[in-house]
């Protein structure tokens, strides 16, 4: 089966997604979720705030239900186009649709789509919601095997679309070897830059502490790992506590809008009208 241009690939390949180099945390009940309700509605959006993971999880459904398509799933990633205009063709790159003269793209796809069974991923959608809803609208119609999962900061706004709030992990209290799910992902990526930090009777408690003061939010968790190593787990957390302004990333492949806290926020800032 093929899609476009592309040649034929094996059933419920991936198509786009970079291979995960650090371990998935805490997010196994909403993974299980998103796939379940995927199997039930043609447009499923997992919404919440920059920073909370709604890429990464997307990534991880997608590897978990693409054995369910024929044409596997593909990733459209829709930050980097500014222009409203271009989100259709974008898609069709994508997915080797050719652009023919005179005919709307998004009726090339809705033709090209119709003899697919595919999962189609947009990702960080909040900056162009309303190209996003066209798109849909046209080609899910003409597409009965084509299932469309977004991630945005708010919902495309479009009738049949299911709704998935992605919450932050939990802090809650270590009790045991049992972690909470925001204390294990701090722990996990804390062990990445300084592979002999452990959590014992006296860092447990900083560490609940400090992923509180984070609000279970997954980047801002990850970003304050990284400082570990340089300051260790009590100067860490003492300096959260007047300033988040620590929380930036060295990682030079991340995006722009990941590197830091405040980028994280500014993304968001720049999306609101004068009113808002």
């Amino acid at each position: 089966m093929r899609v476009g241009g592309e040649r034929p690939s094996p059933a419920g390949a991936t198509h786009g997604f970079v291979a995960a180099l650090t371990s998935f945390v805490g997010r196994d009940d909403e993974l299980v979720e998103v796939a379940e309700l995927l199997a039930g509605h043609r447009l499923v959006t997992v919404t919440g705030p920059g920073g909370m993971g709604k890429t990464r999880l997307a990534g991880e459904v997608a590897r978990l239900v693409a054995g369910r398509f024929a044409d596997g799933a593909w990733l459209v990633e829709l930050a980097a186009v500014p222009d409203p205009g271009q989100v259709a063709a974008a898609v069709a790159a994508r997915l080797g649709v050719p652009v023919v003269a005179g005919v709307p793209v998004t009726e090339a796809l809705a033709a090209v789509l119709g003899r697919q069974q595919l999962l189609l991923v947009l990702d960080n959608c909040e900056h162009v919601l309303g190209a996003v809803a066209e798109l849909c609208a046209a080609v899910l119609p003409a597409a009965d095997d084509v299932r469309v999962l977004v991630t945005s900061r708010e919902p495309v706004g479009l009738a049949g679309e299911l709704r998935f709030r992605l919450r932050p992990l939990s802090p809650g209290v270590p009790n045991g070897p049992a972690l909470p799910a925001a204390v294990q992902l701090f722990a996990e990526r804390a062990r990445q830059v300084d592979p002999g930090f452990v959590l014992d009777s006296a860092s447990a408690p900083a560490a609940a502490r400090l992923v509180q003061r984070l609000d279970g939010l997954p980047l801002a968790i990850e970003l304050a790992a990284a400082r570990v190593e340089a300051l260790g787990l009590s100067q860490l957390l003492d300096r959260l506590e007047g300033s988040l302004q620590l929380l930036t990333s060295a990682d030079r492949t991340a995006p722009a809008r990941h590197r830091s806290l405040a980028a994280t926020v500014e993304w968001s800032y720049r999306l609101l009208g004068p009113d808002e």
